[in-house]
């Protein structure tokens, strides 16, 4: 179950993470951030009536706060370094670090792994690196690595401190993230005057990507809270092979020969780890 959950989460973020990359492109990342979290609770909320906690600690709620303000740090890196244009680079470089980072922590904390699970952590490693391969061969900013890293890095050290929390408390912990990471959002996109919503479509754009970020939150910390810390977070740290769908469809863009043997390598991870 914990694989099937992680999984979908991959699906959600990557999605949600090509619909910011648009966002980010028409208006401020503070204000795509802060109203975009503020749209996610309507899931959220949903999803504490589905999943009710049993007893809820005070280290669940520290956790979760501490989770959503270190969340909210790598979502704003990576909506403004996606706002630059490079989002085929910037995902998955993001993505294979945030993969990278628990399964060391977890590896660290005693974790066995069968080769079947390290086949698969290879696979989605190298999904992820050959999603974003350059198609002209160009040096990429290192600036925008650098980013992409620190956001990745973020989303690591999010998802550890997620499977800190006690499955008893359901999905409370999140709703401490939200509670930290709304007011802070807002009084920073205040601060820079973009506090305002979007307006017209791009109102809902964000709706929408709120909506998908909630829900991939919602779907990894139950993953992270009955499964291993390290295959709940590589599976969903394929979410760039969704983010290349999407542009497919959506923009009607052609997979690079390196992209089509990514998405080809994500699809064998997910058989690996989630058998």
């Amino acid at each position: 179950m914990s694989q099937i959950l992680a999984l979908t989460s991959a699906v959600f973020y990557g999605f949600g993470d090509f619909l910011g990359g648009i966002a980010t492109r028409r208006s401020s990342v503070w204000t795509v951030t802060a109203w975009s979290q503020t749209f996610g609770l309507g899931v959220l909320a949903i999803g504490l009536f589905v999943v009710p906690a049993d007893v809820v600690t005070t280290a669940d709620i520290l956790w979760g706060a501490l989770a959503g303000v270190i969340g909210l740090v790598g979502l704003a890196m990576l909506y403004s370094t996606l706002a630059s244009g490079s989002m085929t680079i910037v995902a998955p470089i993001a993505g294979a670090t945030t993969a990278v980072i628990p399964v060391v922590v977890d590896l660290s904390q005693g974790a066995e792994l069968s080769a079947r699970h390290w086949f698969g952590i290879g696979l989605a490693l190298g999904a992820v690196l050959l999603i974003g391969i350059d198609p002209a061969g160009k040096s990429t900013d290192i600036r925008t690595i650098g980013r992409a890293i620190l956001a990745g890095t973020a989303f690591g050290i999010f998802f550890i401190a997620l499977a800190q929390t006690s499955e008893a408390s359901g999905l409370w912990p999140l709703v401490a993230a939200r509670g930290t990471t709304i007011p802070i959002a807002f009084l920073i996109a205040g601060f820079r005057g973009v506090a305002a919503p979007p307006k017209g479509r791009d109102l809902g754009l964000v709706a929408l990507l709120g909506n998908l970020d909630m829900a991939a939150n919602v779907a990894i910390a139950l993953a992270l809270q009955r499964g291993p810390l390290g295959i709940s977070t590589v599976l969903s740290s394929l979410y760039p092979a969704f983010t290349a769908i999407a542009a497919v469809i959506v923009l009607r863009e052609r997979p690079r020969p390196a992209q089509t043997v990514g998405i080809v390598l994500a699809m064998g991870a997910i058989v690996a780890l989630a058998l």
